[in-house]
């Protein structure tokens, strides 16, 4: 599948922006590789359940079809114990999904597909890299460079990221074909509990997006851009204007 058919329109244009201001790369990644990776491997090994075809079979079936259709190399997944909802990927040479216990427990093979559908096109597409690296360079941004730096950096990888997330819910909705467990999903994420996520009104919940685009002052803004991820109501309101866009009338 092309990455035109679900990328955000705008994600490519906010990395550049990004990358513009992006220093310690080569620095960054040589750390990570050398030492933080090999800090983290034997707490993985020896407090986590590793994902195989004899291990939680069904979920490694999904990660194998998936990093498949992305022509990437299967990267790890380690079940670890939490009693939160939760799927996400690490890594700049070696990657890795983190997926909580209760994730698998709770969720149905297409709502976990849609979740590890949305990791592996971080990881193809760079942005796992990218947040990874990101939040090691800001520790030694920290102890090199001015606060005001850090922050007019931060809120320019921030501001990628979020568009890097709308697109990972487009790719996770094609890949799960569903637009009701991809939004289920959602919402599941945001309660921890399939039981609330039952009683949630979607137009209602959606229209939450349009009170938070109403609040507009300094501080208010602010807020808003320091936030990594999109806020639910965006995820859906997006998800549910790309689902009646002609990029995706033209995916097969």
């Amino acid at each position: 599948m092309e990455r035109s058919c679900y990328i955000n329109e705008k994600q490519d244009e906010a990395f550049a922006a990004y990358q513009d201001g992006v220093t310690f790369q080569k620095s960054v990644e040589s750390v990570y590789d050398e030492i933080d990776y090999k800090i983290k491997l034997p707490d993985f090994l020896g407090k986590t359940v590793k994902v195989t075809h004899k291990q939680f079979p069904e979920v490694y079936r999904i990660v194998c079809e998936l990093s498949s259709d992305m022509n990437i190399e299967n990267p790890t997944v380690y079940v670890y114990e939490d009693y939160y909802y939760g799927a996400e990927s690490y890594g700049i040479s070696h990657y890795w999904i983190e997926l909580s216990a209760k994730t698998i427990q709770d969720f149905s093979e297409t709502e976990l597909r849609f979740l590890l559908a949305r990791e592996i096109y971080k990881i193809a597409d760079g942005v796992t890299k990218q947040k990874t690296m990101m939040e090691e360079r800001f520790k030694m941004i920290r102890q090199a460079a001015p606060n005001e730096l850090e922050e007019m950096s931060k809120l320019s990888f921030y501001h990628w990221y979020r568009l890097a997330n709308f697109s990972a819910d487009n790719y996770g909705y094609l890949m799960c074909g569903s637009m009701k467990t991809a939004v289920e999903t959602i919402l599941k994420l945001v309660l921890n509990s399939v039981m609330l996520a039952e009683q949630v009104d979607i137009k209602e919940f959606i229209g939450q997006a349009s009170e938070i685009n109403k609040l507009d002052d300094t501080v208010y803004n602010y807020t808003k851009a320091d936030e990594s991820a999109p806020y639910a109501p965006h995820r859906i309101q997006s998800l549910l204007a790309y689902a009646v866009s002609e990029r995706r009338m033209e995916v097969a």
